[in-house]
């Protein structure tokens, strides 16, 4: 089983793909997605859908994590986001992954065990946790990583509904 974990900006698009193989999960592939601050925004909406639509195709995720807004530092900054994360549910839609929302408290929760943990130490938790996964993550990247690690424990432990199906978000 593949997951794809998706973590939303307008500038940095973190990804992890982790793999689940007998001895775990581990990392399959990761990075981050820079999109240029001086572009308008339609061009890095569009650079966004088209990269992750790649990495999904590349990948193949039978699983797709987003994590959820939170309240961003202005009304505008929290428009752009959701820009953002609409066209990488769109990517996911299209390639018909199952996708799902999560917050971001419930993420830090996951990977580290406090759900007000900060990035530095998701940064560190990250590495600890998945095989294949080298030290030194940006904080995109791992954040992408935790999306997906959150989104496994998930699926490992109870049926999780997913936004196709209708139930909503976990």
């Amino acid at each position: 089983m593949r997951v794809l974990g998706l973590d939303p900006g307008s500038r940095l698009l973190g990804y992890g793909v982790l793999e689940n193989d007998r001895s775990g999960w581990r990392r399959l592939a990761s990075g981050a997605i820079r999109l240029r601050a001086d572009d308008p925004i339609p061009e890095r909406l569009a650079a966004a859908f088209a990269s992750v639509r790649e990495i999904i195709q590349l990948h193949r995720p039978e699983h797709v994590a987003v994590e959820e807004c939170f309240v961003a530092h202005s009304p505008r900054s929290a428009l752009v986001l959701g820009q953002v994360r609409g066209v990488l549910l769109l990517a996911a839609q299209l390639e018909r992954a199952t996708l799902y929302e999560f917050a971001p408290r419930a993420v830090k929760l996951a990977a580290v065990g406090n759900g007000a943990a900060s990035k530095e130490q998701v940064q560190a938790m990250i590495p600890r946790l998945l095989a294949d996964c080298h030290t030194g993550l940006g904080p995109d990247e791992a954040d992408a990583l935790a999306i997906a690690w959150c989104c496994a424990n998930q699926l490992r432990s109870v049926r999780l509904p997913s936004l196709r199906s209708g139930s909503g978000s976990r």
